[in-house]
This record gives structure tokens, C-alpha cells and sequence, in this order.
């Protein structure tokens, strides 16, 4: 049995994420901060919040006015449920955030330290 060459598997997983539009990154945190904005979408559920902190784009998402809640990710409703209590009492968030959605980083997950 032959073995496929890393080189050749990295590519063809390259190229695979290219066609499908989804980028290989990896998960990061923003600095614990307050969120400055809270809205929502115009054509869809959309949740676009700001934090009072540097804005944090590791995957260099082309739109750099806020973080995304996808409302195709499982979770959405949590995760604008869990803003939306962080935005109306003022308490800080850590957003994790992986890839682009609607041209802004993608938060896929929120952390709520004390």
C-alpha cells in the first residue's frame, strides 16, 4: 500500500476549503471588553455587535465594523440571546471567533468572565 504525501493531502484540503469558501482557520479570542453596539440584520437574522476594545480580525474578514452571530450556526439564538444580556447590563465578553461571515469575523463561541 502506498502513502499519499503530506504535501499532496495539504493541497488537496487547500483546495477543497478554497472551492467551498471556507477558510482553514483557527479559533481565536478577542480581549475581554464591552460591547459598544448591538443590531440586527437587514435580510437576515443576522447579529452584528462591536466591543469597546481594538477590533480583532485574524482572518483579515474584508468588513471591519463588528462581529457576527451567523444565524445559520447552531447556537444562534443563544449566542444573541447571551449578547444581547452582556450589551443590556453592561458586562464584559471574550468572543471566540474562527473564519468570515457576511464579510466579518464569525463568533462561534462567548465567554462571559466575572
Amino acid at each position: 500500500m502506498k502513502s499519499i504525501p503530506i504535501r499532496l493531502v495539504a493541497a488537496t484540503l487547500a483546495a477543497t476549503a478554497a472551492i467551498s469558501g471556507q477558510a482553514l482557520a483557527t479559533p481565536s479570542e478577542t480581549p475581554t471588553s464591552q460591547i459598544t453596539f448591538y443590531g440586527g440584520g437587514w435580510t437576515d437574522a443576522i447579529v452584528r455587535v462591536q466591543l469597546a476594545t481594538a477590533f480583532h480580525n485574524p482572518d483579515g474578514c474584508p468588513v471591519t465594523d463588528g462581529y457576527i452571530v451567523d444565524p445559520a450556526i447552531g447556537g444562534a439564538q443563544m449566542f444573541a440571546s447571551i449578547l444581547l444580556t452582556a450589551f443590556t447590563t453592561n458586562q464584559p465578553v471574550r468572543l471566540v471567533v474562527d473564519g468570515c461571515s457576511y464579510s466579518r469575523p464569525k463568533i462561534i463561541a462567548i465567554n462571559m468572565p466575572k
